[in-house]
């Protein structure tokens, strides 16, 4: 079975960087607690996690997202994403030094991810469906807990392709609530939330890119609070996909994820999300 070291580490890769994919710039909060991780409130310029939006922040929030949704080549072009492939290297902070790992990642959205990471101790593959979530490694298989299997199916539907796919549903809400400069960017905040998934976003209003995205996720170790920063946009498909991206965890930078490819809809094949079969040993007949 996975050790207890290799499960903190995979929670902590899906819960902060593993689902970036072509969209390759979220993450968000679960709810009801409002995506508004400590070390991000505390130097924005954003309205209070509590305060209910007014009317012109709402109205404010749809004209945002209806930037992004156009810096993706507009609602058409957006519902026509089915799935995302990525391959890249993490760069992560573990309680035995940095590590340097491979990560190939496919999600079918709404609800499908298959993780797999290459990493001194073993190859390791993690999946989460709706039916259930399992982690394989080279000792065996173990399933996932439900706590878990939800993270990981919220990071998929953090996805700014899957939300900017629900813009015209009645169950998005969206709102701006405040600024912050990033770089010599000085973007918009923008509060996403839909169903179980909330996300805050630091959008360029000129460009529509997600600059920084910040959530909280759930972790073996309890709540964290993430911030991603998102870099070396590059046009896949006419998309734009950040390329690299750096992550803080409860206030420390401890990942680090730069993709080499970026696939959209070339098609996943199903057994990704197959829990591997161990053979049953045979007993052999004495002489």
């Amino acid at each position: 079975m996975p050790s207890n070291f290799t499960r903190r580490l995979l929670a902590a890769l899906a819960a902060a960087a593993l689902v970036r994919g072509a969209a390759a710039q979220t993450p968000a909060p679960r709810t009801p607690p409002a995506p508004t991780p400590t070390a991000v409130a505390a130097k924005t310029n954003a309205a209070p996690a509590s305060a209910t939006p007014t009317a012109q922040a709402k109205t404010e929030g749809r004209a945002l997202l209806a930037r992004i949704v156009e810096a993706y080549g507009g609602k058409e072009r957006v519902a026509r994403v089915r799935d995302v492939q990525t391959r890249g290297e993490v760069s992560a902070k573990t309680p035995q030094g940095d590590m340097n790992m491979e990560l190939q990642s496919a999600i079918v959205f709404p609800d499908r991810i298959s993780q797999q990471i290459d990493a001194p101790f073993g190859r390791v593959v993690m999946v989460a469906t709706p039916a259930g979530a399992f982690v394989a490694g080279p000792n065996g298989s173990q399933e996932l807990p439900a706590s878990m299997r939800d993270e990981l199916l919220r990071q998929v539907q953090r996805i700014p392709f899957f939300l900017a796919q629900k813009a015209d549903d009645p169950g998005l809400a969206v709102s701006v609530s405040g600024t912050e400069k990033i770089g010599d960017v000085e973007t918009k905040i923008l509060e996403v939330r839909y169903q179980s998934v909330a996300v805050r976003w630091f959008v360029d209003p000129k460009s529509g890119r997600i600059l920084r995205a910040a959530h909280s996720a759930t972790t073996p170790q309890g709540e964290a609070s993430i911030v991603a920063d998102y870099s070396d946009f590059r046009p896949v498909d006419g998309f734009p996909v950040a390329f690299h991206m750096d992550v803080t965890t409860n206030g420390e930078k401890d990942q680090a994820l730069s993709l080499e490819e970026c696939r959209i809809n070339a098609g996943v094949d199903p057994k990704m999300f197959e829990k591997p079969v161990v053979p049953t040993p045979v007993a052999t007949a004495k002489p």
